[in-house]
């Protein structure tokens, strides 16, 4: 009985390890010549309001720029002053999620003469958590084209301290750009 505990506490470890992670994904066409941008600007001052106050913070908008401005410094991608050849634009979209997990605590044997009084039991715990998706675009400054899209989806956390949400959300960032550019992208 014990070690069936423990094999469910390991599980449920493990499942959340995997769960604090950022996914990421992207999105590019891969005809795009890319050799003759070198320079980036933000498209926008802020990012437009959402009506979301979670989302809709100055903080925030700040702390999120700062990730990408440091990742893409960190690469030799100079910003413009002006006349930038590409736009950067990001989205952040936060979304209640409901998640159910089912695990078997118990094991029952019937008896010689009631054979059918054994079975398993079972609980479920269904919980609701908040799921953050960034998304980061890369357009051409003159057309306005989509170049690249880059998409990282996390669950939502509260830090102690603004260095610790700077630190996770340069963490997030630094994920998702590392996908940029794709490889065997001109």
């Amino acid at each position: 009985m014990m070690w069936m505990r423990s094999g469910v506490f390991l599980l449920a470890v493990i499942f959340m390890a995997g769960c604090s992670t950022v996914q990421v994904s992207q999105d590019y066409d891969p005809h795009k010549d890319l050799s003759h941008y070198g320079t980036w600007q933000w498209k926008d001052p802020v990012q437009r309001a959402t009506g979301d106050i979670r989302v809709d913070n100055p903080l925030l908008d700040g702390r999120i720029r700062r990730a990408v401005e440091a990742h893409l410094t960190g690469r030799n991608i100079r910003p413009a002053v002006e006349r930038p050849d590409l736009h950067l634009v990001y989205h952040l979209a936060i979304e209640r999620k409901i998640q159910s997990d089912s695990y078997y605590s118990s094991v029952g044997v019937g008896r010689y003469h009631h054979p059918w009084y054994g079975g398993m039991g079972a609980d479920t715990r269904v919980y609701q958590y908040d799921e953050s998706r960034l998304t980061i675009d890369i357009r051409a400054a003159g057309t306005d084209a989509l170049l690249w899209r880059g998409v990282g989806v996390y669950r939502l956390k509260t830090h102690k301290t603004p260095a610790a949400a700077d630190a996770a959300m340069q963490k997030t960032v630094d994920r998702i750009l590392s996908q940029f550019p794709p490889v065997g992208w001109k």
